[in-house]
């Protein structure tokens, strides 16, 4: 499997940033990559899947409260994205992967 590195997205956090984006923020701060089946990978020796896409772990981000979107009513879905960066890293890849498995339906 060849993995590609994953940058950060172009858009700033002063706006809601997708679950693909989202993804793609925790995935280039831990340092994993993108697998050839569009899968996030961690470690490059032991390869473990961490997510199935970079919008499955935005998606868990969201339901685990890694990330907070403030709900305004009538929002145009411009607010801004907060990372729990604090809750995100305090756990292992291997928990990451638990939490984002339990969270994909």
């Amino acid at each position: 499997m060849k993995l590609i590195k994953i940058d950060p997205p172009d858009r700033s956090f002063s706006r809601w940033l997708t679950d693909e984006e989202v993804g793609q923020v925790l995935a280039h701060s831990r340092g994993w990559r993108l697998g050839s089946d569009g899968s996030v990978v961690a470690g490059t020796l032991r390869k473990l899947t961490v997510a199935p896409s970079l919008a499955a772990l935005g998606a868990a981000a969201s339901a685990n409260r890694w990330i907070s979107r403030p709900a305004r009513a009538g929002s145009d879905g411009s607010g801004p994205t907060h990372m729990m960066w604090g809750v995100f890293e305090a756990r292992t890849d291997a928990e990451v992967a638990a939490l984002v498995a339990a969270s994909v339906p």
